[in-house]
């Protein structure tokens, strides 16, 4: 994995903020980290695998920052809980929460079971409703500040084979901007960033020429690196972007502009 450092942010912009990231072992997750860690963030890492979350802990306090891991899973309410409740006991408060666990696979629409498209909504709906609220509720809205980040997809429109999963990610954009006007008066921002094709392990387990596809569809002439959504990410958390809400930001080297960019499927009368 690419680990550059951030050239484009201070390196106290986050100085004293604590952010709290979801899927932080790998991928987006962990560039995030390391990338709020380098702007003077204290960072909360979740996920399943505590190993690949050790390892991101390390690279945060090697960038200078401190960091804390809790394992578990979001999708039960009460590892959700335990996981603010941890976050809370270490650092105090939470300022920023980055909803950036999630799970799909690719299968034709007629192929996908209730209880797969049902797994998919849980994990990428359901639980990151239910962290949100627990992280607004205990600390955001108490403390009159903060910033959520929804994790939404690009193209942002239907992507064959991958209709539980679009559906899902729609869900959270909407959720982005119902969040924005409602809690805008507790000053707190709800932003959706939809990230296009990004190299890292998720996007590993798709065929080749299925990747190959995706980057012939980018404007820019390449798939994205982690580092080009997490950098955003942490613009977003800087009091740069303090008039930025209720909106989604695609971050796809130009492939939501482009479309899908690829034939449409033969007919089958």
């Amino acid at each position: 994995m690419n680990t550059r450092p951030a050239v484009s942010l201070h390196p106290k912009a986050l100085a004293g903020k604590v952010v709290l990231i979801t899927g932080g072992g790998t991928g987006i997750g962990r560039a995030t980290a390391l990338s709020m860690a380098r702007c003077g963030a204290h960072v909360v890492v979740a996920g399943r695998r505590e190993t690949l979350l050790k390892e991101t802990a390390e690279l945060v306090r090697a960038a200078g920052s401190e960091a804390h891991v809790v394992a578990g899973d979001i999708r039960e309410p009460e590892h959700a809980a335990q996981l603010v409740d941890e976050a809370l006991s270490t650092f105090g408060r939470i300022d920023i929460l980055v909803n950036n666990a999630g799970g799909q696979f690719q299968a034709p629409a007629e192929d996908i079971s209730l209880s797969g498209w049902r797994a998919v909504h849980r994990l990428s709906v359901e639980s990151v409703w239910n962290l949100t609220r627990e992280v607004a509720t205990r600390s955001m809205i108490p403390n009159r500040s903060g910033l959520v980040v929804f994790m939404a997809f690009s193209p942002r429109r239907g992507i064959p084979g991958m209709v539980h999963a679009t559906a899902a990610r729609a869900a959270v954009e909407n959720l982005a901007s119902g969040l924005a006007l409602e809690w805008s008066r507790y000053g707190i921002r709800s932003v959706a960033v939809a990230p296009g094709s990004i190299i890292s392990e998720g996007l590993e387990q798709y065929p080749a020429q299925a990747r190959a596809e995706w980057e012939q569809g980018v404007p820019l002439g390449r798939l994205g690196q982690p580092e080009d959504v997490s950098e955003v990410i942490t613009f977003l958390a800087t009091d740069a972007a303090r008039y930025i809400t209720g909106t989604t930001i695609a971050i796809d080297g130009g492939a939501d502009a482009w479309g899908s960019g690829r034939p449409v499927p033969a007919k089958e009368y």
